[in-house]
């Protein structure tokens, strides 16, 4: 409880320091007019109304970073809290796995799905998983369903902002006269992210499929399966946390074209 109300209390500060520091700061530089408009006094407004600008975006900025190294110290924590569990299944390479969501989407009601890679890594993940035809057959089937109801979101950075296009683009074409249920959105970070996929089922059953991470020098992922309900709550959390602080696609302009709706 005293972590939870430090926390909250933090929290507040960054959000409240902002709007005060702008005020203060719009005051004093009003009414003092550093620049010497003399009897042109409304003019310097204008120097005292910009800092107060300056002012808020740094403080956005600020606090902006401050809610993602939360993000990522909550990444290690689920890390450190799994690590050791039992309550977990290998489900093999991540092309496997996919095979293995492949074959479950005609049951799936919500899919939540994570894309986050580092630049060093990413050509190792292409040639292993993204260019693969495992993966190139999920993106027709997720683009074949979601126009059928179920509901699947992806959330990831600018290496995966193409793929994230193309499924939505293929959605798009097939839906015709339906509401397309596929969605993205895009999350700008410094630091490596937990990449994880949480697919839940028509008849409300759960499973998370975690470590699809290729970040290990030589050694390529072993993807596993959990439907234990404190490991997935877990991930729900993260997804949340995560999907909140991420943007649209505002240069997309099929995005932009479409009247479906984003959470």
């Amino acid at each position: 409880m005293g972590s939870y109300r430090g926390s909250s209390i933090i929290k507040w500060a960054y959000t409240l320091a902002g709007p005060v520091l702008a005020l203060i700061a719009f005051i004093i530089t009003f009414y003092f007019d550093p620049l010497n408009f003399g009897s042109q006094q409304p003019l310097s407004a204008i120097p005292a109304f910009l800092l107060s600008i300056i002012i808020l975006i740094i403080n956005q900025n600020i606090s902006t970073n401050h809610e993602m190294q939360r993000a990522s110290i909550y990444s290690d924590r689920i890390y450190e809290a799994i690590k050791d569990y039992m309550h977990v299944t290998p489900a093999g390479s991540p092309e496997n796995a996919m095979q293995y969501i492949i074959g479950r989407i005609p049951i799936l009601r919500e899919v939540k799905n994570t894309s986050f890679n580092i630049e060093g890594e990413i050509e190792r993940a292409d040639e292993k998983f993204y260019k693969t035809s495992q993966y190139y057959e999920a993106k027709q089937q997720i683009a074949n369903y979601s126009t059928r109801g179920m509901i699947w979101k992806d959330l990831g950075d600018r290496y995966a902002l193409d793929r994230f296009r193309s499924i939505h683009k293929i959605s798009n074409k097939l839906s015709k006269s339906r509401e397309s249920k596929y969605k993205f959105k895009l999350l700008i970070h410094n630091e490596p992210q937990i990449n994880f996929i949480i697919l839940e089922y028509k008849d409300g059953n759960r499973e998370v499929l975690f470590n699809w991470d290729f970040r290990g020098i030589g050694q390529d992922p072993t993807v596993l399966l959990s439907r234990d309900r404190q490991i997935i709550e877990m991930f729900s959390i993260q997804y949340e946390h995560l999907w909140r602080k991420a943007s649209l696609d505002h240069d997309n302009t099929e995005t932009k074209s479409t009247s479906v709706k984003y959470d």
